[in-house]
C-alpha cells in the first residue's frame, strides 16, 4: 500500500466516523473512485485536503459504473444509511434500470446491498418509479428468469407490486412462493407489495393459496397463504379491515372449521378475530 493510499484510507475512515449526512462506506467508495479518475496528486496533499477533495465528491451513484462502486463497498447497505433528501426522484428511475444487473452478483456483499436500495426505493419512490412504466422492464425480464436467486425474490415482488401494474400479479405470486420455500422472514414484503399492487389482489392471494387448506397442513399452497396471512393480521390499516371485513371474515370460518389443536393456527385465528372485532367495532361508532 502507498502512503498516498495510506492516509486516503485514514481518511475515508475519518469521515465514516463523522456520521456527515449522505457519507458513509459506500458514497466515500464512489468518492474515491472519482478522485482516482481525476488524476489528482494525492502524494502531495495533506490528509485534511484530501478529505476536502473527497467531501466535494460524495455524492449518490450516477452510472452504472458508480452504482457498482456503491454496491460493492462493505459493510452491508441499510435503509437508514440513505439519504432520502439526496436521492431524488430521477436517481429511482435510473436506479430500477441498473440494480437488477446486480441481484446475481456473485459477490454477496454487493447482491445483498442491491436488494436493500431496491426495497428502500419501492418504499420511498414507488411514485416516481411508476411515472416510467418502462423502468421495470429489466426487472421483469429478471423475475422471469428461473436461475434468479431466490434471496432476491422477497425484494422483486415488492417492487412490482409497489410500481408495477396489474400485469405483475402473476410474478408477484411466483416470488410469494419462492420466498415461502427459501426466504419465508421476508414474506411481509410480498404481503405489502401485494397490498399496494391492488389491495383486492392480496385477497385473491390468500383465497388462492388457502383453498387446499387441510387440518394436517401438508398442502405446500395451504402454508404459502398461513405465512402470508400470519403478516395480514399485522395490518394496522383500519381501511383495509373496514373494506375487506367479510372476505377476511369467511377466512377466519375457514381456519376455525379444521377444529384442529394446533396452537400456530388458533393463534392466527385469534389474531384475525381480534382485528375483526375491532373494524367491526369502529362501523358501529
Amino acid at each position: 500500500m502507498t502512503h498516498s493510499q495510506a492516509g486516503l484510507n485514514r481518511v475515508i475512515v475519518a469521515l465514516t466516523r463523522a456520521k456527515l449526512t449522505g457519507v458513509t462506506e459506500h458514497t466515500l467508495a464512489v468518492a474515491s473512485a472519482r478522485l482516482a479518475e481525476d488524476a489528482l496528486f494525492l502524494d502531495e496533499m495533506t490528509e485534511a485536503q484530501l478529505g476536502a477533495a473527497l467531501l466535494t465528491r460524495v455524492r449518490y451513484p450516477l452510472d452504472p459504473s458508480e452504482m457498482s462502486h456503491f454496491l460493492s463497498s462493505a459493510p452491508a447497505l441499510t435503509p437508514n444509511l440513505l439519504a432520502a433528501e439526496q436521492i431524488t426522484d430521477e436517481h429511482a428511475q435510473h436506479y430500477v434500470r441498473w440494480l437488477p444487473g446486480f441481484l446475481s452478483d456473485p459477490a454477496t456483499v454487493t447482491s445483498q446491498n442491491a436488494r436493500v436500495l431496491m426495497g428502500w426505493l419501492a418504499s420511498h419512490r414507488a411514485e416516481a418509479i411508476r411515472a416510467k412504466p418502462d423502468g421495470l422492464a429489466m426487472l421483469r425480464r429478471v423475475a422471469d428468469d428461473p436461475t434468479t436467486s431466490p434471496k432476491s425474490s422477497a425484494y422483486i415482488a415488492f417492487m412490482l407490486g409497489a410500481c408495477g401494474t396489474m400485469d405483475d400479479y402473476d410474478r408477484v405470486i411466483q416470488h410469494a412462493e419462492r420466498v415461502i420455500e427459501h426466504d419465508r422472514e421476508r414474506i411481509d414484503l410480498v404481503a405489502e407489495g401485494l397490498y399496494r399492487l391492488y389491495p383486492p389482489a392480496l385477497i385473491n392471494a390468500l383465497n388462492f393459496f388457502l383453498e387446499g387448506l387441510r387440518p394436517d397442513l401438508k398442502s405446500k399452497q395451504a402454508m404459502t397463504g398461513l405465512y402470508l396471512l400470519e403478516k395480514v393480521v399485522e395490518f394496522e390499516d383500519s381501511d383495509f379491515w373496514k373494506q375487506f371485513y367479510d372476505e377476511m371474515d369467511a377466512i377466519l370460518g375457514r381456519l376455525r372449521d379444521l377444529k384442529t389443536e394446533n396452537t400456530w393456527l388458533e393463534r392466527l385465528g385469534d389474531q384475525l378475530e381480534k382485528q375483526l372485532a375491532y373494524a367491526g367495532f369502529e362501523e358501529d361508532a
